[in-house]
């Protein structure tokens, strides 16, 4: 599908350039961005991934007055799930195929946009929609990847194309969805298609010129360690997409990566660990080795993606001190891992009901899988399977207090039903999809949704915020006590971080499956999301659709009842409910 082109058919439209800008972050600026209060230089804020905000001007004692302050449209209604960027009183922001918008991030003046183009047939060969997740920006430049598996990089002040390099060929079945990650003047990526028989790699680029630096296969090919765990010529098409962003610890100069699922879905066709898909990797950033693996879900059957990026975190379990990798999977459960060894050190589910394994083990952290839950390629159908496919935790990122040891965690508890093509109805062909199962997602209980706090070093949930729809959003923690994040009702919603109580929220009209963010400009601090319903829950949901980004900031109004005031909505009986644990 073609998008609808806003501006002239070249491949960048500018509007209005903001005139002599400072030069974009460096990598020092990126290494210190933990220090950094008013801006938001990358995907996770930092390279630990924590999505903490050191900000304290918004605060639960007055976060009752938060107003929208400016507003933009963006270019379609195809599902909006970026992380905006905001450096040097500008804001950079994608949306779905891979537009490229420059907000002034005070006011919202559109400085610039630019519109891909983008190959007829394209649409056949995407899995989860036409969305983008976010941009990244150094120096004098910012960098989007596109659905046909582009790197380009466009200028800062102007939206005109710099340079740009193509990854893989898109009729393949590759694309590319997730924001660029800037490490030590490189611009590292990975790859969709997981899908599509594809096997998948994290790519690095010289972040001035495109040129490669190197390249580490997620499916190791022969002679490679790892490759025993696949049988015959399977690694080929072994999938391990690498769709999303990853995570980055300057002293152990170590780049974390999480991995997809193994293609095909059947288990039983390639039978074995199938590393590493369903992973997180350590990778060198100067040469891409692979340093450790710790695989999730050995011999994944059920579309239990570990991409994900971890969060990267200080902290203290059984009275040791840890450098450790949180994440939270679509298998249901939480781990920690030591970011240092790859060793395992805990998991705890995030959902009831998890059938699919008997248990994790304490010491390794491998899963016991209950076979009776494992779809075989014999047609037959398997339910109910908890978590169904979606999670758990799918794609969007949570966030970590590091002064309180708290993660919040969005999960989602939900059923699925998968049945299993039989061997011969499964062949591989490039560009068509290479799946060889059907799957049917199944509602268990009244709330799906979950918003859950759970203490990593004590390993107990303290509260969670309860929703019928699933969430698909992400979240952000602030130094103030406050937790942001939104719903498939459409609603952006700020709470207390120690009790869960949902101080405030805002009706944007359509699903929110983006991650909030939170600057500061002239002192004043103001909290940013996308509204758009898209990509995977548009599978699911028949909810209106959205292409809104929503800037807020206080005003001066006194304190009002959270949804109601000027700006509010009516209150919604029971929509979100904080529940002590």
């Amino acid at each position: 599908m073609t998008p609808l082109r806003l501006l002239p058919l070249a491949a960048a439209a500018v509007l209005l350039a903001p005139g002599a800008a400072e030069a974009g972050p460096a990598d020092a600026d990126l290494l210190a961005a933990a220090k950094n209060r008013g801006e938001w230089l990358i995907y996770g804020r930092t390279y630990d991934n924590q999505r903490f905000s050191p900000l304290t001007g918004i605060k639960p004692s007055n976060v009752a007055g938060l107003r929208p302050v400016w507003s933009a449209g963006l270019n379609s209604l195809d599902g909006l799930e970026a992380t905006p960027v905001v450096s040097g009183g500008v804001m950079y922001v994608t949306g779905a195929h891979s537009h490229v918008y420059a907000f002034d991030a005070v006011n919202g003046q559109r400085l610039w946009h630019w519109a891909p183009e983008e190959p007829e047939g394209l649409g056949t060969v995407l899995c989860c929609g036409p969305v983008n997740r976010g941009v990244a920006v150094y120096g004098d430049l910012v960098y989007v990847l596109t659905l046909d598996a582009r790197l380009v990089a466009l200028k800062k002040d102007s939206g005109e194309v710099a340079w740009e390099k193509v990854i893989d060929d898109w009729k393949k079945g590759i694309s590319a969805t997730g924001a660029p990650y800037v490490v030590k003047g490189m611009v590292v990526v990975g790859i969709a298609g997981g899908e599509y028989g594809v096997r998948g790699y994290v790519r690095a680029y010289d972040a001035k010129s495109g040129a490669e630096k190197w390249t580490t296969h997620t499916v190791p090919g022969p002679g490679e360690p790892g490759n025993e765990s696949w049988p015959g010529d399977t690694w080929k098409t072994g999938g391990g997409a690498t769709w999303q962003s990853g995570a980055y610890d300057p002293e152990l100069d170590l780049i974390y990566w999480g991995t997809g699922n193994p293609g095909p879905w059947n288990s039983d066709l390639r039978k074995g660990d199938n590393k590493w898909t369903a992973s997180l990797i350590a990778m060198d950033a100067a040469t891409g080795k692979i340093r450790w693996g710790f695989q999730y879900t050995p011999n994944d059957g059920w579309d239990y993606d570990g991409n994900n990026a971890p969060i990267l975190a200080d902290i203290t379990v059984g009275g040791k001190k840890v450098k450790a990798a949180l994440q939270t999977n679509r298998n249901g459960f939480f781990y920690v891992l030591d970011r240092v060894s790859g060793k395992f050190i805990y998991a705890v589910p995030t959902v009831d009901g998890i059938n699919w394994t008997t248990g994790i083990d304490p010491v390794t952290g491998r899963p016991a899988v209950n076979e009776k839950m494992r779809p075989l390629a014999d047609g037959k159908t398997v339910v109910p399977i908890v978590p169904g496919l979606e999670g758990g935790t799918n794609w969007f990122p949570m966030a970590f207090n590091p002064e309180t040891g708290v993660a919040f965690v969005p999960t989602n508890t939900w059923a699925m039903a998968l049945t299993g093509y039989k061997p011969e109805d499964i062949k591989y062909e490039p560009g068509k999809v290479y799946m060889g199962m059907d799957y049917k997602m199944h509602r268990i209980s009244e709330t799906v949704g979950r918003l859950r706090a759970f203490d990593v070093q004590k390993k107990k949930w303290l509260w969670e915020i309860a929703s019928p729809l699933p969430l698909f959003a992400g979240v952000l923690a602030t130094k103030s006590g406050l937790v942001f994040s939104g719903d498939q009702q459409g609603f952006f919603f700020a709470a207390d971080a120690k009790t869960g109580k949902v101080l405030w929220r805002y009706q944007t009209g359509s699903g929110i499956n983006a991650s909030p963010i939170t600057y500061e400009i002239g002192g004043k601090q103001y909290v940013a999301i996308l509204s758009g319903l898209g990509g995977d829950p548009s599978f699911y949901f028949s909810g209106p659709k959205g292409n809104t980004l929503f800037v807020f900031a206080l005003d001066n109004m006194p304190a009002a009842k959270a949804g109601a005031g000027k700006f509010g909505v009516p209150e919604i009986e029971g929509a979100l409910t904080a529940v002590p644990k």
